[in-house]
């Protein structure tokens, strides 16, 4: 349902333009009708025209239909040669133009996306499709966020994705005039630059804030001092370094295969870790609230048998076969180890 009254929105938005220079010809017709009728009604000769019979004389016209006599009247008689190809070249072009408008709709044009864009409210304007882009906007729609996307290779082999489900796409870059007003940014509540031009993105993400003081903007960037100076100077929320992200990823897992995961908060290094109980671990009987308040060992999920259990209830004693994903600090990601370590001590 919320998808047929947004696509019922956006066929208004796009045919709205086309309907005003429509409404326009049309106007123009009825004033030459109006117009051709009173001439008719007061200088024909041949006979006396009412005002009914006068209009639609004038109005058939148009349409290339002679009913009456050639007039006299020399008005009317530049009404007899002009109205004809008035109405065949104008008027008739403008109806087959507004019908072909109508049924020829590709929806993956310019203008159809700028009536998509239009029904958009707090959504989230994703820059760049490249694989990193691909993969946030994957992320996107399982998080059920509504997305407008902006590519700059009009032959990116990730755009099908999008357009499979929906997702409006712009082909143009940030940097063209009024591209960002198109996509709707001025109602978006976040913009995302992806993209492989660090200068890009910045300039993107200063325009963003033009068009919308309050948006939210979250910036690819390559270098991650200059990343990290950005966030201070601009009051940018989120600057990363795609480098800098994977680097603790990748130094962690090579110290320990258990690691799936590592980030930093505020400095601290967390990871996140797959964690194998045999029988005789330490951790048999220890349950999930002590692991948390005594050692900052926060259990985020624990698979017994067949049955996982995500965030498991405090009172939840750890027994031999479970498989557990743990969340902690390297050094205590250690001790965990040396507790699953059959024959090691407390």
């Amino acid at each position: 349902m919320r998808r047929m009254i947004r696509r019922s929105k956006a066929n208004f938005y796009y045919l709205r333009k086309p309907l005003v220079r429509f409404s326009l010809l049309l106007l123009l017709a009825a004033a030459v009708v109006v117009a051709g009728g009173f001439s008719f009604h007061h200088y024909y000769r041949h006979e006396q025209m009412s005002y009914s019979q006068a209009f639609f004389t004038t109005y058939c016209l148009i349409f290339m239909e002679h009913l009456d006599k050639y007039p006299e009247h020399w008005l009317l008689q530049l009404f007899f040669w002009l109205l004809p190809p008035l109405g065949l070249v104008v008027i008739l072009d403008g109806i087959i133009r507004f019908s072909y408008h109508i049924l020829r709709r590709d929806e993956n044009s310019k203008e159809w996306m700028q009536a998509m864009a239009k029904t958009y409210n707090d959504h989230v304007v994703l820059c760049g499709l490249g694989r990193v882009g691909l993969r946030i906007l994957q992320q996107l729609q399982q998080l059920g966020e509504e997305v407008i996307v902006l590519e700059k290779d009009a032959e990116s082999p990730n755009l099908p994705f999008a357009r499979k489900y929906d997702v409006p796409v712009f082909v143009g870059s940030g940097r063209e005039e009024g591209m960002l007003s198109e996509m709707n940014v001025a109602r978006a509540k976040s913009i995302i630059l992806a993209t492989d031009d660090d200068l890009a993105n910045l300039e993107m993400a200063l325009d963003a804030r033009k068009l919308n003081p309050a948006i939210r903007v979250v910036m690819r960037m390559f270098d991650q001092d200059l990343a990290s100076k950005i966030r201070d100077a601009f009051d940018i929320e989120l600057a990363f370094s795609t480098s800098a992200l994977a680097a603790p990823l990748f130094a962690t897992a090579s110290s320990d295969r258990s690691i799936i995961n590592s980030f930093y908060i505020e400095g601290k290094l967390l990871v996140v870790a797959e964690i194998d109980i045999p029988a005789g671990s330490k951790l048999i009987g220890r349950d999930v609230r002590t692991l948390r308040r005594k050692h900052n060992i926060y259990v985020i999920t624990c698979k017994r048998g067949s049955q996982s259990d995500f965030y498991p209830d405090g009172n939840l004693k750890l027994a031999a076969g479970d498989s557990v994903t743990v969340q902690t600090e390297p050094a205590m990601l250690k001790l965990v180890h040396q507790w699953n370590d059959v024959g090691h001590a407390d």
